[in-house]
């Protein structure tokens, strides 16, 4: 789980990525995503909601997807998202109701290193309010870090607004042609051994 502040970061593709890649360095996902070798399995598969954010028809999101095949050397990558009224078969979405039980009964004090608010409730403090917003973000993570879903730990962090995100790398329209596959619930990114082309794209224009 990564907690962000949702007034000062936001949802989007480029911090989708950043999450990608922190995943790559928890142990705690090793055996799930890499190799007995330590090395990243060469297919990837992501499923995801369809929103903006996240959506494998946007152009931002395939772009990032891209880059993961790219930066990481994989076969294939796949982000599939679920068709419009059947979210509730995501399993994600399913697994959050438990997070949501465990902050029911959770009191985290708003100003935890001074009043970053004035009377009428307006921000007086950028930088406070930003420590305060960290230290309600870090104390959510303690309560989720403690949790165990469907026999797995479950890992959360706070991740501070300012963080550095991913630049995204160009390809060109050849490669793009030649590598990425485009549906209305899936983009594809695969390698395609030169021996194989033809036939693929034979296939898929019949």
């Amino acid at each position: 789980m990564a907690i962000r502040s949702g007034k000062h970061s936001s949802s989007t593709a480029a911090t989708h990525a950043k999450d990608f890649e922190r995943l790559l360095d928890l142990e705690d996902f090793s055996s799930l995503l890499k190799t007995p070798t330590g090395e990243l399995k060469p297919v990837q598969i992501f499923t995801v909601d369809g929103g903006p954010d996240e959506n494998p028809r946007y152009h931002k999101v395939i772009n990032y997807a891209v880059q993961h095949f790219l930066d990481h050397n994989l076969h294939g990558l796949f982000v599939a998202s679920n068709a419009p009224g059947l979210s509730k078969y995501n399993r994600c979405e399913r697994t959050m109701s438990r997070l949501s039980k465990e902050m029911s009964t959770l009191l985290i004090p708003h100003n935890k290193f001074g009043n970053h608010l004035d009377s009428d409730g307006n921000t007086i403090d950028v930088e406070l309010e930003k420590e305060n917003f960290k230290h309600a973000g870090e104390c959510l993570a303690d309560v989720w870090s403690g949790m165990v879903v469907d026999k797995f730990n479950v890992v959360a962090e706070y991740i501070q607004p300012d963080e550095e995100l991913p630049d995204l790398r160009a390809v060109s329209p050849k490669w793009y042609v030649e590598h990425v596959r485009e549906s209305q619930y899936m983009v594809q990114v695969i390698f395609f051994p030169s021996v194989k082309k033809k036939r693929f794209l034979k296939s898929s224009l019949d």
